[in-house]
């Protein structure tokens, strides 16, 4: 079996050896002919090799009518790819082998093993346009497959500023799905602090998100919206992941929540349902507190005075539960109907370094819980008032955050 690392060199070392036989049999008579015609072939063959082998590959394609997307790698006779249709773009896992020329691969689960009834593609490797056939319980379609365009890698939204600096997308195929990220508008025009927004919704995927369309400066209307772009591609791309991993189906929800903008700042969170398969499914809920005026999210310490944390967490705990002592009082029962026990709001350490977003009402916390306490996550009532945390708050910042609507 080939070594992937070795391949080069050996084909390298292959090449060189060949092309000296060859030109001795250049100074032979005729009847060396057929001698020369193998090793011609043999050059040939191992030119191929060299740029093949230890490679990935990727098409654009049809299985019969339908458009497809394919993508291959070659270790050794160890082939290993995926494909999706163009109008699902939810991947489709394949594992085989590369033998005598001839490419076998069929469908498998995500680690690569045997599925039942699998799907099989077979075709003459190597070629510029492989073609050959799909067939999978008794029906058989024609395959073809072309080398990707320019234009179906190349779209301007792979160039998005915050995609490149978080994630620069190096696969082809991951390229063609951002290719096509399709949106449609939703609802009617909102107007937020003086700030329109519109809101859209990925056709396959239906991840909704805003973007502004007027009210800003110009310099920071774009940059939210490139941010708001590169936040709905992510999850996008994320829901297509969880589609593509599960045998059983994916469900995926997310849901916009605490939507706050003024010019300084764009706030909202997020509360995402996920099940890729598995035992459970999955629930999970973050922030996005964007500053407009530097173009970066905002932690604790952008906004805290320095030093102030441990002053700040006694602070923010001891409002609590002071505003809501039902869900700290240890002498609660468990079975009061309004008390979330399992939920335990008194441990102290969930409500320090979480998750927050500024809101028009205060600093809104998030605590985070294992998914059987799913229901405890994003406690409507943790919110502080920044009338609370003033003196904590760096003053440039203070006022700009009272300055939010929703």
């Amino acid at each position: 079996m080939f070594i992937p690392e070795v391949i080069p060199i050996f084909v390298t070392t292959c090449i060189f050896n060949v092309t000296k036989q060859m030109l001795r049999h250049t100074a032979h008579s005729l009847k060396t002919f057929s001698g020369f015609h193998r090793l011609l072939s043999l050059f040939i063959f191992l030119i191929c090799a060299g740029q093949i082998f230890g490679q990935t590959h990727s098409f654009s394609g049809t299985i019969g009518k339908y458009p497809i997307y394919f993508q291959l790698t070659i270790e050794g006779k160890q082939v290993s790819g995926y494909y999706f249709y163009k109008n699902k773009l939810v991947d489709i896992s394949l594992s085989g082998s590369y033998t005598s020329g001839t490419m076998i691969l069929k469908s498998s689960d995500e680690y690569g093993a045997d599925i039942t009834d699998p799907e099989t593609f077979r075709f003459k490797w190597p070629h510029k346009a492989p073609s050959g056939s799909w067939s999978k319980k008794g029906t058989q379609l024609s395959l073809k497959l072309y080398p990707l365009t320019a234009k179906e890698t190349g779209s301007p939204k792979c160039s998005n500023p915050y995609l490149i600096k978080t994630d620069p997308v190096k696969n082809d195929l991951t390229r063609v799905k951002i290719g096509l990220f399709r949106l449609k508008e939703i609802d009617s025009v909102r107007t937020i602090n003086h700030i329109t927004i519109r809101h859209f919704e990925e056709i396959l995927t239906g991840i909704k998100l805003f973007r502004i369309d007027s009210g800003m400066d110009a310099g920071k209307q774009k940059d939210a919206n490139f941010y708001l772009e590169y936040l709905q591609i992510s999850e996008f791309l994320e829901s297509l992941s969880c589609a593509s991993y599960s045998a059983y189906g994916s469900e995926y929800s997310f849901e916009l929540t605490s939507l706050s903008l003024s010019t300084d700042f764009m706030c909202f969170s997020v509360f995402k349902t996920y099940y890729c398969g598995g035992a459970h499914p999955n629930e999970d809920n973050y922030a996005l507190n964007y500053n407009l005026n530097t173009g970066k999210t905002v932690s604790w310490s952008d906004y805290l005075i320095p030093g102030k944390d441990t002053i700040y967490n006694e602070r923010i705990y001891a409002y609590l539960t002071k505003s809501e002592p039902g869900y700290f009082d240890e002498s609660n029962s468990i079975e009061s109907a309004d008390v979330y026990m399992d939920c335990n709001y008194r441990e102290r350490n969930l409500w320090f370094d979480c998750d927050f977003v500024f809101t028009v009402d205060g600093v809104k916390l998030l605590p985070s819980f294992a998914h059987f306490a799913a229901f405890c996550l994003e406690p409507e009532w943790a919110i502080i008032p920044y009338s609370e945390l003033k003196d904590l708050i760096k003053p440039e910042c203070y006022s700009k955050l009272t300055r939010l609507k929703n």
